[in-house]
């Protein structure tokens, strides 16, 4: 055999190691009452490249793949896990995640539902609040229990959940916080190490015509940056800055959403909030794809589709006179995913709501049919 001849039938396996992901997850103290905000579905453009994966070096053959093959037998392609970049965008699906403070501890309100989809959650969030009260702060001893084998999400509200303060943007953004509760904060979150997604304020454009009433856009903005600033100064590089609004493009909000947002430098990821609130609020009813089609192709419309999207809170009330309907809310998610929004990288499933009846056991066969959608190899991939 010449020398060609053996170099092509040389074969080479590469085996490309996959990315373990930075895992996290949250602490739970503000269950607020979600269920008052507005409600408007949600949009298409170009979806953001894929991410290069993060080698780690771990091995991808399960136990029965790197055992000792028959001769002559075809070796198994090795198993391609999904990789994430340095701002936790996964190479391939989409992250699962919930927030739920239904346990006995806050720990185990997480790990009962894990055992009951047969399923490890991606993401866990958590609210905290700008105080020095164990509220305020994070990560606690559950969430870097949890953070063990999730990802952290920190929704940091400006506001104070024992004196029911809000706090004014300007303030914020003049530094008034900065020594008390700015710093603290980005020192324990640098202490942690981890990854950890963090949205300050999120919903703001629900803060400024009622409500808690923070501020304008501009005060938002001034603030959110400030935020980003000190936690730079501080040394803090763990942290990716989810920019999180309702999604509602009624009316101005629409304007209101744009003129919020704090820049690409300041914005690692974009979340928006859709939930079917169905009667609750007088409205119809929206499948999955009607909720989040429309913010979606707005957001990218309009300059932002560069950026992954994540839905921090999503949710749908039960229609008992078609259960059918309700559960296919879920059925839908991976399959429209996968073909209609490449963008969408992470979903979080918001169980509390009960005034309007948007939580997870809300209706027959309704969770049964989240945690099958759950279990979907674009929303469960090895990772």
């Amino acid at each position: 055999m010449d020398r060609r001849e053996r170099r092509r039938r040389l074969v080479v396996i590469s085996v490309v190691a996959a990315t373990a992901g930075a895992a996290s997850v949250l602490t739970a103290y503000a269950a607020t009452d979600r269920a008052s905000k507005d409600a408007t579905p949600g949009g298409h453009r170009p979806a953001a490249s894929a991410p290069k994966a993060v080698s780690t070096g771990l091995p991808q053959t399960s136990p029965a793949e790197s055992r000792q093959q028959a001769p002559g037998a075809r070796k198994p392609k090795p198993r391609k896990d999904c990789g994430v970049n340095s701002k936790l965008v996964p190479s391939c699906g989409a992250y699962w995640g919930m927030y739920s403070v239904k346990g006995r501890t806050l720990t185990t309100s997480i790990t009962d539902l894990e055992k009951r989809f047969g399923r490890r959650f991606d993401i866990v969030l958590r609210f905290h609040d700008f105080s020095n009260d164990p509220p305020g702060r994070f990560p606690d001893a559950s969430e870097q229990e949890l953070g063990r084998s999730r990802l952290l999400f920190f929704a940091w509200e400006s506001k104070s959940y024992k004196s029911r303060t809000s706090y004014k943007w300007r303030d914020i953004a003049a530094g008034r916080y900065d020594s008390s509760i700015v710093v603290p904060a980005a020192k324990r979150v640098r202490a942690y190490g981890k990854k950890v997604f963090m949205s300050f304020d999120p919903e703001m454009d629900r803060h400024m015509t009622k409500g808690e009433m923070k501020g304008n856009e501009a005060e938002y903005v001034a603030a959110a940056r400030h935020v980003h600033q000190v936690f730079q100064r501080a040394g803090v590089r763990n942290v990716v800055w989810a920019w999180t609004t309702t999604g509602s493009l009624g009316g101005d909000n629409a304007q209101r959403i744009l003129k919020s947002y704090p820049g690409h430098a300041y914005t690692d990821w974009i979340g928006f909030d859709p939930y079917n609130f169905y009667q609750c609020h007088r409205a119809p009813w929206t499948s999955f794809e009607e909720e989040v089609g429309t913010p979606y192709r707005w957001l990218q419309q309009n300059g932002l589709g560069k950026k992954p999207f994540i839905l921090p809170e999503f949710g749908t009330q039960f229609d008992s006179a078609d259960p059918e309907r309700s559960r296919q809310w879920y059925k839908s998610i991976p399959g429209l995913m996968a073909r209609k929004f490449p963008n969408l990288k992470g979903l979080i499933r918001f169980n509390s709501g009960e005034e309007c009846h948007v939580q997870l056991d809300n209706g027959p066969g309704m969770a049964s049919a989240y945690g099958q959608a759950g279990k979907h190899p674009y929303l469960n991939p090895p990772r």
